[in-house]
């Protein structure tokens, strides 16, 4: 009966072994010091337009790495930024898209509380794989577009 547990145990220990000598896959993410980039790159844009807003940068899942408010943002600046950016995290696809569909004719999209149908949030996307996400909101949802779009240049570059 003693060996049964022995012979269990030194087989688990070979299984775990054997299983750490196997390749692991790397999964890219979205480090601070890119989120930090980002935030920089789309204050920068913002800045040019000299307006205020809020410019927030989440993980994959939605959660926050990294936020800014600037001066002259308001209520809801500071809340739409990081909505733009969890909606945009969610999807993989820019927030613009949902106003496009919304426009065409897709109301039953308005629905989905995570979908936000404004221009400014942009997924980060390495390989093809969501790492994370930008949002922008400004008193102008064009310098959103452009400060989110144009943020993304920045991790291209670094």
């Amino acid at each position: 009966m003693k060996k049964l547990p022995t012979v269990l145990l030194c087989g688990g220990l070979f299984c775990a072994a054997s299983q750490a000598a196997e390749p692991v896959n790397q999964v890219a993410v979205l480090t601070h010091h890119q989120a930090q980039q980002l935030v920089e790159k789309a204050e920068q844009i913002i800045g040019s337009h000299h307006i205020g807003g809020a410019i927030a940068v989440v993980d994959p899942f939605g959660q926050l790495i990294a936020y800014e408010r600037l001066d002259g943002a308001t209520l809801a600046n500071s809340e739409l930024a990081p909505k733009k950016a969890h909606s945009a995290a969610a999807f993989g696809v820019p927030t613009s898209s949902f106003q496009q569909k919304i426009a065409a004719g897709n109301v039953g999209m308005l629905g989905n509380p995570v979908v936000v149908p404004l221009p400014g949030g942009e997924p980060v996307k390495v390989n093809g794989v969501v790492v994370g996400a930008i949002g922008v909101s400004t008193p102008d949802g064009n310098v959103d577009a452009e400060a989110a779009q144009g943020a993304l240049s920045a991790l291209k570059a670094g």
